[in-house]
């Protein structure tokens, strides 16, 4: 039976670590890491032999990057390009931007390699479960050619399009993450100074018919990707509510930041003309200014 080729894994901290051990299971695998404890135990762990110099990746067609940067992601590829065989297949795993992306794929080219993002919809502990989800971007063909690796780091994958796609949607999934953090955050104390239940509000905000769902999965997956405005609870309305919100984080003395912000949109798309809308028409302002939330109409 044929031994597989190595894979080569850069990065072996929080993510790296366990994605490398999942694929340690499957590939014999190389690793570098600027701690040698980390390198060490992977060793001891799964069998994998250290890069001790990018020569060592003469006979390896798959790299798996997980590090902390786009920086450090382009100053390793610098080194290991001149040393990889062509047709060999570079795995973004990093969170970057498709800008570094397509930075990886120039410096790559001249070589004959290929890169793919394979960003990790996932924390830590998913990755040690084998729940992560993979946001893949770039040529089919690459991909096709590393699919029992990225197969081993996670069963679930989304194909987004062409390079770089994978990468934005990991951006934009951590950006509406992180934006909604503060925005719990921000709810959470007003609960708290109103005497609101914590784990009732939770499970309000839970709900599959309100709270955080309903804008993503009703408002802007139907009424917004089909254009319909019509009826629905008027953009008035939603901003007479917020204005109750702001009164009574003022009442009760709670800073807002995040909601604070949202309603200055919901002023804008009334002076707009939208009052009567379906207030889902927040979206045209977007459109107004040059970036529609949708792709237009073939």
């Amino acid at each position: 039976m044929t031994q597989p080729s190595p894979v080569a894994i850069y990065g072996l901290g929080n993510m790296g670590y366990p994605l490398a051990e999942r694929v340690g299971r499957q590939f014999p695998t190389q690793v570098f890491d600027l701690d040698a404890a980390a390198l060490q135990r992977a060793q001891a762990a799964f069998g994998a032999t250290p890069i001790a110099a990018p020569s060592d990746l003469a006979g390896t067609r798959t790299v798996v990057l997980c590090l902390p940067s786009p920086a450090i992601s382009q100053s390793v590829l610098q080194q290991i390009a001149p040393h990889l065989p062509r047709g060999a297949v570079v795995l973004e795993t990093s969170t970057v931007n498709p800008e570094h992306i397509h930075a990886a794929q120039k410096l790559l080219a001249p070589y004959g390699i290929d890169v793919v993002d394979a960003s990790i919809l996932a924390g830590v502990g998913q990755m040690v479960a084998g729940t992560a989800s993979l946001a893949l971007g770039g040529d089919p063909a690459a991909i096709a050619r590393t699919q029992g690796v990225l197969d081993a780091i996670a069963s679930k994958q989304v194909y987004f399009g062409a390079l770089g796609a994978g990468a934005a949607a990991k951006v934009i999934n951590n950006a509406v993450a992180h934006a909604v953090m503060i925005v719990v955050a921000e709810a959470g104390a007003m609960a708290t100074a109103a005497g609101v239940d914590c784990q009732k509000l939770i499970a309000l905000l839970s709900d599959a018919q309100m709270g955080l769902h309903r804008p993503l999965t009703y408002r802007y997956a139907e009424r917004i990707v089909q254009g319909d405005y019509a009826g629905g609870m008027p953009l008035d309305a939603a901003r007479k509510d917020s204005v109750l919100a702001l009164q009574l984080a003022q009442t009760l003395g709670v800073p807002l930041f995040a909601i604070q912000s949202s309603h200055s949109v919901y002023d804008m798309a009334a002076a707009a003309g939208h009052g009567r809308d379906d207030y889902a028409a927040v979206a045209k302002l977007w459109a107004d200014w040059g970036c529609p939330t949708v792709p237009p109409a073939a």
